[in-house]
This record gives C-alpha cells, sequence and structure tokens, in this order.
C-alpha cells in the first residue's frame, strides 16, 4: 500500500437524543469519549483530534492527552434537516482550518460514543482507498436477526471484487457498494450487509462532497452516503465480522463496560 498520511477526527456532539453529555460518562474511571478516543490511537492510523462544541467534554478528553479542536456550532450552515450540522460537514470544516495546507490526504470520521470499537475496524478503512479511483470508504457487517425489519438500520448492496479483502479480519472482503437504504424493498435482490455509517475520503474528495447539495432520498432516509452515491462517487466498503456498540441508551453503557472489562 502507498504510505499515506491519515487524519482521524472525532467530532463531538452534544445535542443527540437519548443520554444527555453521554460522553462523560464513567467507564472503568474515565469518560466514555477518552475510551472512544483511545481505541483510535491504539488503530495507529495517524493523528487524532477531538472537535469539541462543549468545553466540559474538552477539558476531560484534553486532560487525558488529546489534542482538542474548539468548534462554534453556529458557524456551520445547515442544509438538511438532521438534528445537528451533518458529520461530512463538521468534519470538512474543522479539517480546513487545522490542516490549511493538505498535509494530511485521508479524513476518517470516527464517532464519539464507540468505546469499545476494536482497532483493526478502523485501519480496515484505509483499505478501500488504496485505489485513488474510491472517493469513499466505509464499513459493513453481517445482519442480525431482526435488521431487515428495522428502519434505524441502513442495509447496503455491495458487489464484491474477486481478491480484495483485509487482511487480518476472518472472511472480509472490499467491494463497491451499489446501494444504501432502511427499506430493503428499495435494494432490489440481495445479499444484504448491515451499513456502519463511519466514513474515510480521500481528502480532495471530502471537500467535493461537502459541496454537493443534500439530495431528497438522502433527507428522507437520513443516509448522508445517498449523496455520494447519487452523484457518482464511488465508494467502497470493508466487510468486518461484527458490528461495533455505539452507546446511545443506558443499558448500552453497561455493555461497553462489559466489553471493556474483558479488554483492558
Amino acid at each position: 500500500m502507498t504510505e499515506r498520511n491519515p487524519l482521524i477526527v472525532i467530532p463531538s456532539q452534544v445535542d443527540e437524543n437519548g443520554i444527555p453529555k453521554k460522553q462523560l460518562l464513567d467507564i472503568h474511571g474515565k469518560p466514555m469519549i477518552v475510551h472512544s478516543w483511545s481505541r483510535a490511537v491504539e488503530a495507529g492510523c495517524g493523528n487524532v483530534i477531538v472537535d469539541c462544541v462543549d468545553d466540559e467534554i474538552a477539558e476531560a478528553v484534553g486532560e487525558a492527552g488529546a489534542y482538542t479542536y474548539r468548534t462554534d456550532p453556529d458557524h456551520h450552515l445547515k442544509s438538511h434537516n438532521y438534528r445537528t450540522e451533518s458529520g461530512a460537514d463538521r468534519v470538512a470544516a474543522t479539517v480546513n482550518k487545522f490542516d490549511r495546507f493538505y498535509n494530511h490526504d485521508i479524513i476518517i470520521n470516527l464517532h464519539d460514543d464507540l468505546p469499545a470499537i476494536d482497532p483493526k475496524y478502523i485501519r480496515a478503512l484505509l483499505y478501500p482507498l488504496a485505489d485513488y479511483e474510491v472517493a469513499i470508504s466505509t464499513l459493513v457487517c453481517p445482519m442480525q436477526e431482526g435488521d431487515e425489519t428495522n428502519t434505524s438500520v441502513v442495509k447496503a448492496t455491495i458487489e464484491w471484487e474477486e481478491g480484495r479483502n483485509v487482511s487480518w479480519i476472518p472472511a472480509s472482503k472490499i467491494g463497491r457498494i451499489k446501494d444504501l437504504s432502511r427499506d430493503i424493498a428499495d435494494l432490489g435482490d440481495g445479499p444484504y450487509y448491515h451499513h456502519i455509517p463511519i466514513y474515510a475520503y480521500q481528502r480532495p474528495q471530502l471537500d467535493r462532497f461537502v459541496n454537493l447539495e443534500p439530495t431528497d432520498s438522502e433527507l428522507n432516509e437520513r443516509i448522508e452516503g445517498k449523496r455520494a452515491l447519487e452523484n457518482d462517487m464511488r465508494m467502497d466498503v470493508a466487510l468486518i465480522d461484527q458490528l461495533p456498540l455505539d452507546v446511545d441508551w443506558e443499558n448500552e453503557v453497561e455493555q461497553a463496560r462489559e466489553l471493556l472489562d474483558k479488554s483492558l
């Protein structure tokens, strides 16, 4: 693989549904966001910055050693109906201030509520981008029972490419996303996969993406990747073996504690 210089950006939110300021929840003596930042560092992909809109969260992760960047959410234009600015818009605004001279050629947008994600899944995002024709990379995993009818789960159909895989992940494959939807009836023939909305971008393609108008289907389904697909941006995917836990509700906090208790 050609030497690349990725940058991981963790945009920290404060106005999401679920647990208020969940980033500060204690997990084994550390705030959850510190665990999420630690997993990003452990991935060994490159520099990691945490973009914060809340001073208390910035202080907590900064005390752990993270490089933090303070964002004023009022500076971001909302061009969609999401609860907050879109992830890509937020990340692009931060990166273009932090790295004005394009030292970093791959940008990974990592959620702040993934305290137990296996770092190898973060590294897997780089493999599809080894092909410079690929604008964006993302992840999928096998569907679980109930996913097909669960509209909170985004499903994907994939055109797999022979011989492309992530060597250290069992049964991994790399392919090109054909379509994304919350309703499998809109996807045509399967098999279907569970889309994990973690994205990595070739740096120029991130700039291109955020300058595109959100599409109707993106807004209706709340799937940011639809904008890329409907503007002929190539999005490839790595198949990983299981769904990383994202923490939105109280019962998931305990699951994160159990997962980290096994790994710490």
